[in-house]
């Protein structure tokens, strides 16, 4: 709502006021000049003319003596600007609606608006220039007579109430005469400046579009240039022989810097100068002014002034930037931008390098000059700028009188056609105002900076406490409704308040930094469904409870001033992202997001979905509903975006809308709503209704899935490995994406860096499990030297190799905190949290351990003779021996389980591994029960005393139970007949260890097989995505890109034969049995092709709506049938429990559930068996 002031309730509907004359003759040419006239301008509201205001001496006098007497009669300013407040408010109700600015900011701003008009009646101009500017500030409002007379009535009856009959007659009718004055300034203003505003829209938007397309001009020609010089660079390449290379290497290098700038900037600047011929600016090239600013461009293009040569391009680029025509390096260009003529002026009239306050109006102007029908939001342009201003210029005066000169001779030249005598009087006339405006506060707040934050500063702890709980309870107490906007707990809302309190301060410590933080703050509450009705009310809150601790006028007024202008701001952004998209994510409802969207542009659909921008900061509906959990609405969001709609001259998809707009929607969804995934995943697919010879044609739109928006390699197959749901790894398009990278650049990188691996595995069973075990093999010399060699090749290849790429590894998740005690003390890195980790961990210490023990070094050092051997003394101690071929025995098992590595190959052979990996579970239960039985009656039968020497004791008891349970025992069941008791025991372990916990295992393991097989291709696409995404982060760049280029998403793929799409996917060839398609998904529609229509609302869809919508009211129309019935039954049974049984067929019948019209206890049956039926 806008932020009213004095004329602000002026506007509102007509009042049944007897009509009053409005063409008075009050104010003539020499204003009110004589007191004779007083009364006829107390009386009539003159809307014909604006002159200056003249009163009498003697009624100025009375005026202000009664005005002092009013104040007086209040204790504080704030108590009068209440009354005045009040007085208003109660004076028309109709107007009460409208009062939506908090009441404690807008009361003072009543009073010192008054007191500013009073306090100017002596001075007739700068009375006139303050009422036009507040004028200016209501343009935009509706000020009628009747509304201005309420106004000047309310005030003036309030005044002659307080003082209590001590009113004079001039002083009332010199009041009257003011106000009515003002109203009709306000009346006039509106009137008659309209034209003003008109040419003031009008003439800057010309000014921005000639500067969009000279933008446009200048790219089309860089691109042109490129483009040619990539041509030429082409050709000479493929022209150029052998011999020819390295002059053609020269070439490029020399003319890198002259002929391929000179081709750029002809072009550019030619088409330049076209483009601004037509728009009128061509006089700026043949008129003195360009003389002035660059002599070299006068009478000859740019192009041609930079082919003078070297030395003057090297002149030229001593000057200044921004200096004239001329810009960086010598390149001159041509100001087309109203940015780029201002810079050129402010240099030309010898102000200097636009920066400081001229850089803070220059980046506003834009926003000043397109709301200057908006009062409310050129006042926040002007009261932030006026802050900007101060924060950089520091005390130092400010001459606004200069950017006025610039901006004028800036327009001048930008529109030479259109300019005359009423251009230049209409931006004086904006400039008036808009000065007048940021004077206002300007130098205000390097005053009410510091004075806000001594009062802040100096309240403690406690005391914030207090004003913290007082805010919300006057805030409650005043508007009740607002209780069930804040139902976080006490520490949150006391959070609130504290930062409200701060939001005072860092307005004018950081007035860049908070315009962003208030934007988003508003947009967060345009999700929450905030109404603005409530800012008001909390305003004022806060402004009475800091009324009551401090009594510094200007530490009020500064905490008044920046908290209202912080609640306009987030009034207006709450209104300016209120979308009709956002209100329906808001109630999460599909039905209502289709009908906001029925209204929209069909080329600005997907940015109403995506996109809702105020000021630099802006709101996705679609992440704001999967942040909130309105999950029907974004899925309703992500349907439509993803159907392709199209017209006879092109198509419409949102995909790349989408990804550009959120590169990270996959990684969103993933984390937040796994849900949504198979509806985003499902529309990046088109399929064919027709067949061809058993196939099916498929456009899959997967660009964004493998390259990001830089080029590189996109994170959505990373997150969805990371969610491990193997039922999203078998969706189409995730098998086409880990397909086209697996068989495109991931399979042959993998294979070849699995190849010394496997050379790495022959080398270690020759040397180890196969030579070294022939006998008659050892005499020969060259055998052994096999031997010996490759030992030490594994050692140097895969020890070393397998050492550092574990201690690397290590290392990395110790420095990145990536680690975790085991065992209580034990420091454990993640790398080692899985299989292959911890497999060549282990793989790599068995090794050193066999280097350490390996016999035939040990040979060489102590038997050189008999080199290369391992029959040694030294070698061929027991215990050394023994160890080296236990570390063998686990090198060589790892080794071979390493090797199940090599299965992603064949989704079935991996989809086979991962399911037996995954039974590993039930076999772990399995075992920790069977040790339990195992040392439970091992221990029991030691203590039995018996003489049967294969269970003497606990460990052999252990051996004998355990050989039993996988049937390897070999003595009989009856050498135990003659002990009876160790028999009882072995019978009882049997039974519980073969007969229950085996068939347990049997019957785990075929209820997890079946529920695994369901998703084992799942699980075996997802292991070798995980491999593709592991490989693909240590992927080369100009590989990667060269990848990219070879799926050729730029080329454009066809629908069916002859129907061309778009590009950004890949096409492939489906079995037509694989799926059914019956519609095709494609939307066409003809009509206009304008980009700016509405679709067209589809008939089919339409008449499905009404069937669904027709059997929903038909459902919800019984459901309240039926639980009114149940309601009387329940009522009736209750009250008939004590009568007799005859009256119980009625109540059968009043079910509905028994047909039986008679009385009798079988009717009383049948009526409570069918009511308690619906009740379940």
């Amino acid at each position: 709502m806008a932020d009213f002031e004095l004329a602000d309730y002026i506007i509102m509907e007509e009042e049944a006021l007897p009509e009053h004359g409005e063409d008075s003759d009050v104010f003539g040419s020499d204003g009110i000049d004589a007191p004779t006239n007083i009364e006829d301008a107390a009386e009539d509201i003159n809307t014909a003319s604006f002159n200056e205001l003249h009163l009498p001496a003697s009624g100025i006098k009375e005026v202000r003596e009664a005005w002092a007497l009013f104040l007086s009669c209040f204790s504080t300013r704030e108590a009068a600007a209440e009354a005045m407040y009040n007085s208003i408010f109660e004076s028309a109700p109709s107007l009460q609606s409208l009062f939506t600015t908090p009441k404690a900011i807008q009361s003072m701003r009543f009073l010192d608006e008054v007191c500013k008009y009073i306090d100017l009646l002596s001075q007739p101009k700068q009375l006139k220039n303050l009422v036009e500017t507040l004028a200016f500030r209501h343009l935009n409002l509706e000020v009628t007579v009747p509304r201005a007379m309420i106004f000047r009535d309310a005030i003036v009856d309030l005044v002659a109430t307080e003082m209590d009959g001590k009113m004079s007659d001039e002083a009332r009718l010199g009041m009257m005469a003011l106000l009515g004055w003002v109203g009709g300034a306000n009346i006039f203003v509106k009137a008659n400046y309209g034209d003003r505003l008109r040419k003031i829209s009008d003439s800057w938007r010309k000014v921005s579009s000639a500067a969009s397309k000279a933008e446009q001009a200048r790219e089309a020609a860089r691109r042109e240039a490129e483009e040619a010089e990539a041509a030429r660079r082409n050709a000479l390449k493929e022209g150029a022989n052998a011999n020819d290379k390295e002059d053609g290497e020269e070439i490029l290098e020399v003319e890198d810097e002259n002929e391929f700038e000179l081709q750029v900037d002809v072009q550019e600047d030619m088409m330049l100068k076209n483009e601004l011929e037509n728009e009128g600016a061509s006089r700026f090239w043949d008129c003195g002014c360009c003389a002035r600013i660059c002599p070299r461009l006068c009478g000859k293009t740019p192009a041609a002034a930079r082919a003078k040569g070297d030395a003057e391009r090297d002149e030229a680029g001593k000057e200044e930037k921004g200096g004239g025509m001329m810009g960086e390096a010598g390149q001159s260009f041509v100001p087309s931008t109203y940015r780029e003529m201002y810079e050129c002026n402010c240099q030309i009239m010898g102000f200097g390098v636009v920066g400081g306050w001229m850089e803070e109006i220059l980046n506003s102007f834009d926003n000043i000059v397109g709301n200057v029908t908006d009062a409310v939001r050129l006042q926040e342009e002007c009261d932030m700028l006026a802050i900007r201003i101060d924060k950089v210029n520091r005390g130092m005066p400010v001459p606004l009188a200069q950017y006025r000169s610039c901006m004028l001779a800036s327009l001048r030249s930008l529109l030479p056609k259109d300019w005359d005598s009423s251009y230049e009087a209409a931006w004086n006339w904006l400039w008036d105002n808009v000065e007048r405006l940021i004077e206002k506060h300007l130098g205000m707040t390097e005053k009410w900076e510091p004075a806000l934050t001594q009062l802040l500063a100096s309240l403690d702890e406690d005391y914030r406490y207090k004003l913290r709980a007082d805010i919300f309870k006057r805030f409650f107490a005043s508007t009740p409704a607002g209780q069930e906007f804040f139902k976080q707990s006490d520490t949150r809302l006391h959070f609130i308040a504290d930062r409200v309190l701060e939001f005072t301060t860092e307005l004018f410590r950081d007035p860049w930094q908070m315009v962003d933080n208030i934007s988003a703050l508003g947009l967060r509450h345009v999700g929450y469904g905030v109404p603005t009705d409530f800012f008001g009310a909390f305003v004022t809150a806060c402004v009475e409870v800091i009324q009551t601790a401090t009594t510094d006028p200007v530490a009020l007024e500064s905490f008044r001033w920046s908290l209202g202008l912080i609640a306009k701001q987030l009034v207006r952004t709450i209104s300016e992202g209120s979308t009709i998209v956002m209100k329906a994510v808001n109630l999460n409802s599909k039905k209502l997001v289709a009908a906001a969207l029925a209204t929209a542009p069909r080329g600005q659909r997907a940015k109403w979905l995506l996109k809702v921008q105020v000021g630099t900061q802006s709101i996705s509906p679609l992440y704001w509903a999967i942040e909130s959990g309105s999950l029907a609405a974004a899925e309703a969001v992500i349907q439509d975006l993803l159907v392709i709609r199209a017209d006879r001259e092109r198509y419409y998809y949102g995909c790349d809308d989408l990804f550009y707009r959120h590169q990270d929607i996959v990684a969103r969804l993933c984390r937040e709503a796994p849900a949504l995934l198979p509806t985003l995943l499902d529309g990046l697919v088109w399929r064919s209704t027709r067949t061809e010879n058993g196939k099916r044609r498929a456009n899959y739109y997967v660009k964004h899935l493998v390259t990001n928006a830089e080029g590189g390699v996109a994170d959505a197959l990373k997150e969805i490995c990371n969610l491990k749901d193997p039922k999203i790894m078998v969706n189409s398009t995730i098998v086409v994406v880990s397909d086209a990278l697996w068989n495109g650049s991931v399979r042959n990188n993998f294979m070849l860096s699995r190849i010394w691996f496997i050379v790495s595995l022959a080398l270690f069973m020759i040397s180890q499990a196969i030579l070294p075990k022939i006998p008659a093999l050892k005499a020969i010399y060259g055998l052994r030297v096999v031997i010996f060699v490759s030992r030490t090749l594994v050692y140097l290849v895969t020890m070393c190799r397998l050492t550092f790429e574990v201690c690397t590894a290590c290392i990395l998740d110790f420095a990145k905190g990536r680690w975790k005690r085991m065992l209580v003390c034990i420091p454990w890195p993640r790398f080692l949290n899985g299989p292959q980790g911890l497999g060549k961990f282990i793989l790599s210490s068995m090794l050193i351990c066999m280097f350490a023990h390996e016999p035939m070094y040990i040979c060489v050092a102590h038997d050189p003779e008999t080199w290369p051997s391992d029959d040694c003394s030294e070698a061929n101690i027991i215990a050394t021996r023994r160890r080296y071929s236990v570390f063998g025995l686990v090198a060589m098992a790892v080794h071979w389980f390493l090797m199940v590595d090599l299965a992603v190959f064949s989704t079935g052979l991996s989809a086979f591994v991962l399911v037996c990996a995954q039974v590993l579970n039930e076999i772990g239960r399995f075992l920790v029960a069977l040790i339990f039985l195992l040392l439970t009656f091992a221990s029991s039968i030691s203590v039995l005393n018996s003489g049967y020497f294969e269970m003497r004791d606990i460990g052999n008891s252990l051996v004998a139970l355990f050989s039993i349970t996988v049937l390897l025992y070999e003595d009989d069941y009856r050498s135990l007949m003659f002990e009876p008791a160790l028999l009882i025991a072995v019978f009882l372990f049997v039974l519980a260890s073969s007969i229950l916990l085996m068939n347990l295992l049997i019957a785990q393991l075929n209820n997890s097989y079946v529920f695994i097989y369901q998703d084992m291709v799942g699980f075996a696409r997802l292991n070798r995505a995980q491999r593709i995404v592991d490989a693909l982060s240590h992927y080369a760049m100009p590989r990667w890109s060269s990848f990219v280029e070879a799926l050729a998403f730029d080329t454009v793929l066809e629908f069916n034969k002859g129907d061309v799409g778009f590009g950004g996917g890949l096409q492939i060839e489906e079995p037509a049995s694989e799926r059914v398609v019956l519609k095709d998904t494609i939307i066409r529609f003809g009509g206009s092709c304008s980009p700016d229509m509405m679709w067209p609302e589809e008939k089919s869809t339409r008449a499905e709506k009404d069937k669904l919508s027709k059997v929903e009211a038909l459902c919800k129309k019984a459901l309240r049938k039926v639980t009114r019935d149940l309601k009387v039954v329940k009522k009736s049974g209750v009250s008939g429990a004590s009568q007799d049984h005859t009256g119980s067929g009625g109540l059968s019948g009043v079910s509905g559930i028994s047909d039986s019209q008679g009385g009798g206890h079988s009717g009383v049956s049948g009526g409570f068996s069918g009511v308690s039926g619906i009740s379940d």
